[in-house]
């Protein structure tokens, strides 16, 4: 019990934000019931939509690489462009259900209760964190900020990111304790699950340097802390080439597959798609659920503002993060802008150390009451838009 109450800010933010999200999926699904537009978006749980609406778009890529005779999958995309061990901790879980439902059901359903399970243990990670920096007020509010955030739903779906965040914010938690072994082993198992995790290595490199008064010798007495690391890198090009026969197929995959392109054309390309058009381009309530043109405006401002107000916020909050978290932040920002402004919001929601800067910024419960309120109505235009299978990415 006393766990649990030391714990109460996290568990509540998580139970409350959940709660509400399950629940107007559930009605969204209710009141509007989904066309899907293409032949592979599936119901794969048809009546019932507290559980349906979460299994959408890349959740069907991550069941392939578990199940080679996946079927609800588009033409001429490759798998590749999904990293594996949430794939294979979803299917540990999916164990339990195997008796009762079929194996791609089952490997749903494991993986509902490990994106729920992964949140739930980032957010106390966040809050032991946020206190060692802010104290218990900024935990408080960070967990709350988080939980809230509009793309915070990617957390509750069938998707990587809650177990990324969960991996990473324990890595930097035990960084800031000096348990140097188990943050890199961490922050190995969060590249495994995420390209993005890559940026760990220099920030966890940059936050020990900063606990040893940047003495580039103190770098040998943790030899073995940085050889996990290496190791990642070199489990996932093996995987890849045992697989696919190309080390680096995730990249061939990603240009010519899903025609992602890089750089700046990419970046351009993304702003005029996402900018153009009327911001409300919807007659009636209905049809702005139903109409995916007005959500799309409005994810191109979306996406074209978190990467500067991110950036401002840790810039912001430099001294309390340090320089490790900073550093992490800004090469996630990076490696996700190579690919263009797509997925900007996912991305940005993992980005912990932006909240914890943002609950020392807006200190007064007026202040931080505004900007929960502000993010609520997006939060929930979102989750009902990604139930009907209409992009939110």
């Amino acid at each position: 019990m006393s766990v649990i109450k030391e714990h109460a800010p996290p568990c509540i933010a998580f139970g409350t934000s959940r709660l509400v999200l399950f629940f107007a999926c559930s009605v969204c699904l209710k009141l509007f019931p989904i066309h899907p537009l293409l032949a592979w978006q599936v119901q794969v749980f048809p009546g019932n939509n507290w559980v349906d609406g979460w299994v959408r778009w890349d959740a069907m890529w991550y069941e392939s690489i578990v199940d080679r005779s996946a079927r609800f999958l588009p033409e001429n995309h490759s798998n590749a462009s999904f990293f594996p061990l949430y794939s294979w901790i979803s299917w540990l879980f999916a164990l339990p259900f195997r008796p009762f439902l079929t194996m791609p059901r089952a490997f749903y359903a494991g993986a509902l209760v490990l994106s729920q399970t992964a949140f739930l243990i980032a957010l106390i990670g966040v809050y032991r964190l946020a206190i060692d920096l802010g104290g218990r007020g900024v935990a408080s509010r960070t967990v709350w900020l988080i939980a809230f955030f509009p793309f915070s739903f990617f957390f509750s779906a069938v998707y990587s990111d809650g177990l990324y965040l969960c991996f990473a914010v324990w890595s930097f938690y035990f960084a800031h304790a000096r348990k140097w072994r188990l943050a890199c082993g961490l922050a190995a198992l969060a590249v495994a699950t995420r390209l993005t995790g890559l940026a760990m290595f220099p920030a966890l490199v940059v936050e020990y340097l900063r606990q040893q008064n940047f003495r580039l010798r103190s770098l040998q007495a943790e030899k073995v802390a940085w050889a996990i690391l290496a190791v990642a890198p070199a489990f996932l090009a093996t995987y890849f080439w045992i697989r696919y026969g190309n080390p680096l197929e995730f990249v061939h995959a990603r240009q010519t597959g899903w025609q992602r392109a890089t750089g700046l054309g990419a970046l351009i390309s993304d702003f005029r798609e996402f900018t153009t058009g009327s911001l409300f381009a919807c007659a009636n309530f209905k049809d702005c659920f139903r109409e995916w043109e007005m959500t799309r405006t409005l994810l191109g401002y979306w996406y074209v503002s978190l990467i500067p107000l991110s950036l401002l916020l840790v810039f912001y909050a430099r001294r309390t993060l340090g320089a490790g978290l900073c550093l992490w932040v800004v090469g996630s920002v990076v490696m996700a802008l190579f690919n263009g402004l797509d997925g900007t919001g996912r991305f940005t929601a993992a980005l912990f150390p932006v909240f914890i800067a943002l609950a020392l910024l807006v200190r007064r419960r007026a202040g931080f009451i505004a900007v929960c309120t502000f993010c609520v109505p997006f939060l929930l235009l979102f989750v009902c838009q990604f139930a009907r299978w209409r992009p939110v990415l």
